[in-house]
């Protein structure tokens, strides 16, 4: 299986455009909702209504399937990582929020944004959030109702990036799943043959090399996804 690194080419037209409030994340890293009726945590303003979230986590293997079926994996680099969560602020898109990839929604606000850099210190221990240093971490402000609704039910726990990247091919996986029984797997074997399962059950995880506006057939041969 391939595996390809996400740059960014050229910072006018690669990097991230939008996040997405999602329940299966593509990262495997779920955040923390805090209501106003919620009372765990002193830090958080009880009258407000806030998601805490990893937004992004690097060099983590994230499973993907191509326009003919076929699977392979990219990964995002820490300085690539810290340099989308820059991108994003500069070209102020703070609001660009939807739901499961699909609709956008109005009154969700990224007002925290932060790269986890210590593994004792950081603001995410506050909230019981599991990231590896150098992941990309942010607090949104929920004004929508709906989306308070959805987040109490637990509709939505996780976000997801939508985006525009460049694939810059690593190495072929040496995995190889075929002509062999399953009790023989091997730890790492049986993670991508669970995760090639997840995708064949539930879809194509949700991070995105698309965004609200663009046209699909343009990032298919951009991308080659």
């Amino acid at each position: 299986m391939k595996l390809f690194e996400l740059i960014i080419e050229n910072e006018d037209t690669d990097g991230i455009f939008a996040i997405s409030m999602v329940d299966d994340p593509a990262i495997m890293a779920w955040g923390t909702y805090f209501g106003k009726e919620e009372q765990r945590f002193a830090e958080v303003d009880k009258e407000q209504s806030l998601f805490i979230a990893p937004i992004l986590i690097p060099n983590r293997a994230i499973l993907r399937v191509d326009g003919e079926g076929n699977p392979y994996n990219v990964v995002i680099r820490p300085e690539v990582v810290k340099r989308l969560s820059q991108l994003y602020l500069e070209k102020k898109y703070q609001d660009q929020v939807t739901v499961e990839h699909k609709d956008k929604v109005e009154g969700i606000t990224l007002v925290e944004s932060w790269i986890k850099e210590s593994a004792t210190k950081d603001k995410s221990l506050l909230y019981n959030l599991q990231a590896p240093i150098g992941s990309w971490l942010g607090v949104f402000k929920i004004d929508n109702e709906e989306m308070r609704d959805k987040f109490r039910k637990g509709e939505v726990s996780a976000v997801s990036i939508e985006g525009l990247f460049e694939h810059k091919l690593v190495e072929a996986s040496k995995v190889d799943l075929s002509d062999k029984d399953i009790e023989d797997f091997t730890e790492e074997e049986a993670d991508e043959f669970l995760n090639l399962l997840r995708i064949l059950i539930f879809g194509e995880p949700s991070i995105s090399s698309s965004y609200p506006g663009e046209d699909s057939e343009y990032l298919y041969h951009k991308n080659g996804i």
